[in-house]
């Protein structure tokens, strides 16, 4: 249940004045991060993020929820969605309405506390509460880099600057795709596509921080940040932490399922019509392939998203497959080099994708190896030219 906004229609300061008179809190003032767990629906299989604001010894009890994940799934939405133009808001509701969601849907959601005074917490909610104005709500929604979760980081040191020290472990070892996957166990064809689109700057290190993108990893990096840092007051922002809900939903192993047992059925299939001559799946197949194309070349070039930029299934799905594998005798000569061209390009690529990371420079989905040879079985490169 969302609050109404008091101040709507009314000019708010953003950020608010460091000098403007703060709201009074009592000692039962308590400020927190609220993590939930992923639920089974694509856009909740990640997780979420929220920051909690309670005074229950107030006059009224105040228990405020910071919502950064409110988003309008209206007319054009998806369009947005494609062209990188996602517009989310930071919203507030109840605790009451926003914990009665997670009950309906299973999802657990656990709070840390945080080690802040009476004045702080006055501040954060000061913040946070002109940040939720009409005129300052809206952000541009970017997936790994401005989400729900990396705002929780953004905020505190908007609010408290030098005071919080955020030192996060430089990990080298793992990439953002690499957490895209292990969230995505439940959903395979889900996990195929979004391996699919992503280009390789998803696999470039997370480093300091990177993964506060997913919840959850932002709940533990946050039991790194220290408050006051080389003062009397030096203390571990995370006070205590505690769970409120259980999850109620199974986890989902990791793994790519189906698509890849559908992937070499597919090759099996265009390796039986290469040895028997026939010619069925083999003149479907890169009309498919080349649509994919067709779409990771307009996420590529005709898209705000810098994800889906330098994508390497383009080799084994390029777009101009669309035209055929120039097989037929009377095809021109040109149309025979260029689908030899992409035989060797997608057959190329199939063993590219058993590479160490290090070669290749891009992770790919364990279904492009079969779909990688059955393309170059399609367009049979080995095949010699015909001259003219």
């Amino acid at each position: 249940m969302a609050l109404l906004f008091s101040g709507a229609g009314q000019s708010v300061p953003f950020p608010p004045d460091p000098d403007a008179p703060l709201r009074d809190f009592t000692d039962a003032a308590k400020a927190s991060v609220l993590t939930c767990s992923p639920g089974s629906e694509l856009y909740s299989a990640f997780g979420h993020t929220a920051i909690r604001v309670t005074d229950l010894a107030a006059n009224p009890p105040l228990d405020r929820v910071y919502n950064f994940g409110t988003f309008q799934f209206s007319d054009g939405f998806y369009g947005r969605f494609i062209q990188g133009e996602l517009i989310y808001s930071l919203s507030t509701s109840t605790f009451g309405g926003f914990l009665e969601e997670y009950i309906r849907s299973g999802r657990g959601v656990s709070e840390q506390e945080l080690a802040l005074s009476n004045q702080d917490i006055a501040r954060l909610d000061a913040y946070l509460l002109s940040n939720a104005h009409p005129d300052h709500r809206d952000y541009r929604y970017l997936f790994l880099y401005d989400n729900c979760a990396t705002r929780v980081i953004t905020v505190l040191q908007n609010v408290f600057g030098p005071r919080i020290t955020v030192d996060c472990v430089d990990r080298q070892d793992s990439t953002f795709r690499d957490l895209l996957r292990a969230k995505l166990g439940g959903i395979p064809l889900t996990r195929f596509g979004i391996d699919l689109v992503l280009g390789m700057p998803v696999d470039a290190p997370l480093g300091k921080c990177g993964a506060a993108f997913l919840p959850d990893h932002l709940a533990v990096e946050l039991k790194g940040v220290v408050m006051d840092a080389n003062t009397m007051q030096e203390r571990p922002l995370i006070r205590a932490q505690r769970e409120l809900l259980p999850s109620m939903l199974p986890v989902a192993p990791d793994r790519a399922g189906w698509p890849v047992s559908a992937a070499w059925v597919i090759m099996l299939w265009c390796g039986l019509e290469t040895v028997l001559g026939k010619r069925w799946l083999r003149r479907v197949l890169p009309v498919l392939t080349g649509l994919v194309g067709c779409l990771l070349a307009f996420l590529w070039f005709g898209t705000d998203h810098a994800d889906t930029r330098y994508n390497l299934n383009l080799l084994w799905a390029f777009p101009l497959q669309l035209i055929g594998p120039g097989l037929a005798s009377k095809a021109p000569q040109w149309k025979r080099h260029l689908g030899r061209a992409m035989g060797f390009a997608a057959g190329g690529t199939a063993l590219l994708s058993m590479s160490e990371f290090t070669i290749s420079m891009q992770a790919f989905h364990p279904a492009v190896l079969p779909l990688g040879l059955a393309v170059c079985l399609c367009f049979e490169p080995w095949r010699k030219i015909q001259a003219s």
